[in-house]
């Protein structure tokens, strides 16, 4: 699709499909041409190139009319040699290597002319500059190149016209893998990561947000990030269910970057999961050789799911304390996801250890990407005092239901101090991932905690809470942006005056402040 041609056919274009803001640098991408606007270019844009005319114009410009946008010669350049700038193409260039000069252009005749008018030298090529990766935010008379590392893989094709000098269109070779990963991470068939002609303009928007964004936050090292890059993506060609999985995500990743859009993008992330979750349903009942691996790329994006489909609003901590709702906003559900997501591959296991997900499994979901390390004494201090937890409650149960709930406790409570051991030493060997956070400890309470938990007992839901001291190394993912704080804000309003003191050190390590007398007289339900 051209750029002179209408995003969608029928609907008005969503502000969010065609225009990209990086705050970082004030800038504003069109997707579609792949550059920045000039903010007082930004109508006549969308007219003159897209035929977006002035009915459907007027939520483009209300949305860009609330962002900081940088006049070109303002605009913050990336430090040199970082990793590409999202939604901008590539091109190969030359650094002139005259000490200080830096002058960067993309054409041999160019850099040529500049040493000829700049430097009065001899032009003789070779020493006299270096080739590099080039960006530029914007087009004509305002183009201003910066330097970024290579790209792992080649760019999708540009929407734009190609360079008529060969030497631009070099491609960038793929990062060096470990010995093992080349033959267990078959990517030749996502090399350019096109989706299929026959897949809808809002999807295809989608996955290429997917494959140039939303992966990043999936893998732990950069292995596993380029599996989430590249191959993953590639299996879901194949498999209906992995594609709905993932555009799912990628739609929950714009509605995080942009708010405005934020309702729009959740019931678009959930009709793909309604997509996607039944034949997941399906095979994970015996996951075979073949489709193990799909399966398994479903279920870390199921995590993601849960995580990322929480409520955002800033009045979430005040409108969530009903206590006679019939679940706690489905926290006991996306605990069992989880854990179920962890335990239906243990007969194909050894296969997977060995095949194309190999990275992914080495980085953050073997045995050993979790060990157990000496315990903090700050932690089993502080873990030692739930020993207290007056679990049995205004209601206690009797006879053999008595010794079931005591049991659940205790291995819940017991999985919990090897928890903060695990994550420990995950977080010092640098592989706590979002897996991590399930495994350890998730995966492992036991199902009768789960209906503790589900029934809204006190003592359940403090111990969910003392969980959320674990996931600070995910804070900074969007999927987990706030989710601590929200779950323990929802707990508290669940729980008495008598239980809440037990959330003093959850509270601290997540840097919140109980509320006060007010923000409780305003939550429904929480008095």
């Amino acid at each position: 699709m051209s750029p002179s041609t209408r995003l969608h056919d029928t609907d008005p274009v969503s502000p969010v499909l065609l225009l990209q803001y990086l705050p970082v640098h004030k800038v504003l991408i069109c997707k579609e041409c792949r550059y920045a606007i000039q903010p007082s270019a930004i109508s006549r844009h969308l007219k003159d190139l897209h035929h977006i005319y002035r009915s459907d114009r007027k939520q483009l410009i209300e949305y860009t009319t609330g962002l900081d946008l940088a006049q070109p010669d303002d605009v913050v350049l990336p430090p040199p040699h970082e990793a590409p700038v999202p939604f901008l193409p590539t091109e190969s260039g030359l650094v002139c290597a005259r000490e200080g000069c830096n002058h960067l252009c993309v054409t041999t005749k160019r850099m040529k002319s500049h040493w000829a008018t700049a430097h009065k030298d001899i032009v003789g090529g070779g020493s006299q500059w270096h080739p590099v990766i080039l960006q530029t935010f914007f087009k004509g008379n305002q183009l201003k190149y910066f330097i970024v590392s290579p790209p792992s893989t080649p760019e999708p094709q540009s929407t734009q016209s190609p360079k008529t000098n060969s030497e631009c269109d070099t491609r960038m070779s793929e990062p060096t893998p470990p010995s093992d990963y080349s033959e267990s991470c078959s990517c030749s068939q996502v090399s350019e990561l096109v989706p299929p002609s026959d897949w809808s303009t809002d999807d295809k928007e989608l996955f290429n947000h997917f494959v140039r964004s939303t992966y990043y936050d999936m893998g732990a090292g950069p292995y596993s990030r380029e599996l989430w890059r590249t191959s993953i993506p590639g299996l879901a060609y194949e498999h209906e269910f992995l594609k709905h999985g993932i555009l799912a995500c990628a739609a929950l990743h714009l509605a995080y970057l942009n708010p405005p859009e934020r309702r729009r993008y959740q019931m678009i992330a959930a009709c793909h999961q309604a997509r996607g979750l039944p034949p997941f349903r399906a095979l994970i009942a015996a996951p075979t050789e073949e489709n193990c691996n799909p399966i398994l790329a479903f279920a870390n994006l199921l995590v993601v799911h849960c995580f990322a489909a929480e409520e955002q609003d800033a009045e979430f901590f005040l409108l969530k304390g009903d206590r006679d709702a019939t679940t706690l906003s489905g926290m006991p559900d996306w605990l069992e996801v989880i854990r179920g997501s962890c335990t239906i591959f243990s007969h194909v296991w050894s296969n997977m250890r060995m095949g194309m997900l190999k990275p992914l499994i080495d980085e953050t979901m073997s045995d050993e990407a979790l060990p157990i390390i000496p315990d903090n004494p700050e932690h089993s201090a502080r873990l030692r005092e739930l020993l207290q937890l007056p679990i049995i409650g205004k209601n206690p149960p009797t006879g053999e239901l008595l010794g079931q709930t005591m049991t659940a406790y205790s291995t819940a409570l017991i999985c919990l101090a090897r928890a903060f051991g695990s994550a420990e030493a995950a977080k010092v060997n640098g592989t706590f991932s979002m897996w991590t956070a399930v495994q350890i400890w998730p995966a492992r309470v036991p199902m009768e905690y789960l209906e503790l938990l589900r029934r809204k007992e006190p003592a359940a839901l403090v111990l969910l809470a003392h969980y959320c001291i674990l996931l600070a190394p995910l804070e900074d993912s969007w999927y987990m942006s706030g989710f601590r704080k929200r779950l323990l804000m929802r707990i508290y309003f669940q729980l008495d005056d008598e239980w809440r003191k037990w959330l003093d050190w959850p509270f601290a390590e997540v840097g919140l402040t109980p509320p006060t007398a007010e923000d409780i007289r305003r939550c429904p339900g929480a008095a």
